[in-house]
């Protein structure tokens, strides 16, 4: 069986519905919203980062299924932050239900997996994924003070971005490296963070799309500033202005032509790009220490579908 096909095989196989049933509707709902389905990218990645280290899938399982929940609770959370109506195409649970329902829902998953984490006993990973929680929001608390903050730079965005895109992909890197008796954790921890902030950087390319019901732009319209948006600013100043009175709501027309705004999308794919090359480089050599070459192709890929959600937008 190739590698790709056994890392397939993997992915397909997590399970993630709630087991432990509630009295009211709860894990129903939950349940709905797995089958709804996702990339499962943070698990694909994990298994991937399990061959590396000779971990078998077998004792990754938990950790994988850990990841993916945790990551649903921070998107149930997320909506009901972002008063999102729609995600991945289908109705979000706030939407269906309410506020409350959803918040519950999402500390319900949240309080799943860390029972489930217990009883693995492994206490360094059970804290490694608590800290993970954390990230995330410390990350989204930042992110909502920089709406009011009067001058946003890119290292603001890059701190959000690692706290709450690249604290589980960390996670994800980590987990088979601590499993396995790898010494060098941290320059793995590193590498599962920038991978998070190519991830961000992809999404914020995204939103200048019309996706899945959801109108294009609505970061800068809900008052946060985006990679594509900061570099506008950078490339044109002149646009400073007018971007700071839409990000404020006191403005809600838009200050920027197509073709700069395209300038502006490019630049950040070429920040992308860049990023991943770096992060090849660094995983390849990792490879060649634990004589694991054959995986670069399969990391590589895993990044290139990070920009698979745009790149058809752009012809790319």
């Amino acid at each position: 069986m190739t590698n790709i096909q056994q890392l397939k095989n993997n992915i397909d196989e997590l399970k993630l519905e709630m087991t432990e049933r509630s009295i009211s509707a709860l894990t129903n709902e939950i349940n709905e919203l797995v089958l709804a389905g996702g990339k499962k990218f943070r698990p694909g990645l994990m298994f991937l980062m399990g061959e590396v280290f000779k971990v078998a899938p077998e004792r990754l399982r938990i950790y994988a299924r850990a990841v993916e929940l945790t990551h649903l609770a921070s998107l149930i959370h997320d909506d009901v932050i972002d008063d999102s109506d729609k995600r991945r195409n289908h109705p979000t649970l706030n939407s269906l239900r309410n506020n409350t329902t959803a918040i519950l829902a999402g500390d319900f998953v949240l309080a799943t997996v860390m029972g489930e984490l217990a009883s693995a006993n492994n206490n360094e990973l059970l804290k490694d994924l608590t800290k993970c929680i954390q990230d995330l929001a410390d990350g989204e608390w930042l992110q909502y003070d920089l709406k009011s903050k009067e001058n946003v730079k890119f290292e603001d965005l890059e701190l959000v971005c690692i706290k709450k895109t690249g604290s589980l992909i960390r996670f994800c890197c980590t987990t088979p490296a601590k499993l396995s008796g790898y010494h060098d954790i941290k320059s793995l921890a590193t590498l599962g963070e920038r991978v998070g902030l190519i991830f961000q950087m992809a999404d914020d390319i995204v939103d200048g799309f019309n996706q899945s019901g959801r109108p294009a732009f609505q970061d800068i319209i809900n008052g946060q500033f985006n990679y594509v948006t900061l570099k506008l600013m950078e490339l044109y100043p002149e646009l400073e202005s007018g971007l700071y009175n839409v990000k404020n709501g006191q403005s809600k027309s838009l200050p920027w032509t197509e073709s700069q705004y395209n300038h502006a999308v490019m630049e950040v794919h070429l920040s992308i790009n860049s990023e991943k090359e770096k992060l090849i480089s660094i995983f390849t050599n990792l490879c060649k220490e634990k004589n694991q070459t054959h995986l670069v192709d399969l990391f590589e890929m895993s990044l290139n579908k990070i920009q698979s959600n745009y790149a058809i937008q752009l012809s790319l």
